[in-house]
């Protein structure tokens, strides 16, 4: 006989094992967290996003590492965003080297933000309770790939779609 398919809560990376920050704090501060759990000799980062709490501990958004890098550098960013009609081709990304100076002193200039200027919403969350392919479903279908986990309406963690991929794998055998 099959054993039962697992839940989420059976895969869930606790909420204390994964990145996460008070909405009051900085740019700064998210990056340093989000490279603390950076791991192997080439430091390579382990998670693309991080949970932004409020002084309640209740889940009021996310950053991700895009999220990061625009906020170091706002400048940078307004200034690539360029239409195709406007000339963009192939060699475009080539130009971004002539603003490799400002981008390096804007950044530095960037840290002390709060990091709620950064985040956005978290338009998808799931129960812990809920099979695993509930989670599989949502994430074929949207562009998430972390979803938080909730008991009640306490956030526990995240499933990624690597903990789906596993359990996935497990649960057929191969």
């Amino acid at each position: 006989m099959a054993e039962n398919p697992p839940l989420i809560r059976d895969v869930t990376i606790p909420l204390e094992r994964y990145p996460h920050l008070n909405e009051n704090q900085t740019l700064q501060d998210a990056i340093t967290e989000i490279r603390s759990f950076a791991v192997g000799e080439k430091e390579r980062i382990r998670y693309s996003c991080l949970l932004i709490v409020n002084d309640s501990n209740q889940l009021v958004g996310r950053v991700t590492l895009k999220d990061l890098l625009q906020g170091l550098a706002p400048r940078f960013v307004e200034a690539t965003k360029v239409e195709k009609f406007e000339g963009q081709g192939s060699e475009f990304p080539n130009l971004a080297i002539l603003m490799e100076d400002s981008f390096f002193s804007d950044c530095k200039q960037q840290g002390q933000k709060k990091i709620s200027e950064f985040m956005s919403k978290i338009p998808l969350m799931i129960n812990a309770d809920s099979p695993i392919l509930r989670a599989l479903a949502i994430m074929l279908n949207t562009e998430d790939a972390v979803l938080p986990v909730l008991d009640g309406d306490k956030i526990i963690g995240v499933i990624r779609m690597e903990e789906i991929f596993a359990a996935i794998t497990r649960q057929c055998a191969l």
